[in-house]
């Protein structure tokens, strides 16, 4: 589905709006959401990422990942958008951790990462399949990508216009994606089945009346007792979706190892 809002279609990868990478430097440390998906990240890492790793989070955003991703190894950041990076060097974090660069054109040689993390990246760039295949060049034989994307493209919504997504995904298409760019599928789930039947009802209400709606995204600062609430009840799922895979939900989580060749490690 083609949103009339999309502004900039012949860019490689949309950006978000401007105010929203603003909303990401102030929410990321505590909001519900930011704290649920970096549950599952860790779980998914401490089975996953070898000792002393070398990761890649593939459009880190304004960087609160990479001062915790160094508990695993050493982190290097990589986003398309100038105002990402800004905040990173807002958070303390240099040049040589976080910098510019688009995944469909990584500046880095081959073979060269243990784990490579995107969330909620991917969903933006125009030839998301080449981009597989570049994370694929980038990432060692036996390498993983964790990979989180929007599910259910009949959800599409302003959020989606404001944080740049091209697409949601159905697991099929994103299953087929990864394995034609050399990789193998070791988990493939959805995430956020929580909060799935009020966000969708939320978002298929207001589709009729989109046009007058200010751009913004589901991002917005909550009371601090609704945002604990939230908190606890999405990282008790993402614990959950650490082990279990379940059927639906406003997210897919994809665990893929790149196919296994001379000096590759094991889990």
């Amino acid at each position: 589905m083609t949103s009339t809002l999309n502004t900039c279609p012949t860019k490689r990868a949309e950006l978000m709006y401007p105010d929203e990478y603003r909303v990401m430097f102030e929410l990321e440390d505590h909001y519900w959401w930011y704290r649920g998906v970096r549950t599952l990240l860790r779980a998914l890492l401490e089975r996953y990422a070898p000792p002393n790793a070398r990761l890649l989070d593939g459009g880190c955003g304004t960087g609160a990942n990479l001062r915790w991703l160094e508990e695993f190894g050493s982190a290097i950041g990589v986003d398309i958008s100038l105002q990402a990076i800004r905040f990173c060097r807002a958070r303390g974090l240099p040049a040589a951790r976080a910098f510019v660069a688009s995944l469909d054109e990584l500046p880095f040689p081959n073979d060269g990462f243990d784990v490579v993390i995107s969330t909620e990246v991917i969903c933006n760039i125009a030839d998301d399949a080449a981009t597989f295949v570049e994370l694929a060049r980038v990432l060692k034989p036996g390498g993983v990508l964790i990979v989180q994307v929007p599910a259910y493209q009949w959800l599409w919504s302003i959020h989606d216009v404001a944080v740049g997504h091209r697409r949601r995904y159905a697991g099929r298409d994103l299953r087929a994606k990864i394995e034609r760019a050399g990789f193998r599928i070791e988990r493939l789930t959805h995430a956020n089945a929580f909060f799935l039947p009020a966000i969708a009802a939320e978002r298929l209400a207001f589709r009729s009346v989109r046009a007058g709606r200010v751009v913004r995204s589901d991002l917005q600062p909550l009371p601090a007792l609704v945002n604990a609430m939230l908190s606890a009840l999405f990282v008790a799922e993402m614990r959950l979706v650490s082990r279990v895979d379940l059927p639906y939900g406003l997210s897919l989580i994809a665990v893929a190892r790149k196919s296994v060749g001379s000096g590759a490690w094991a889990v």
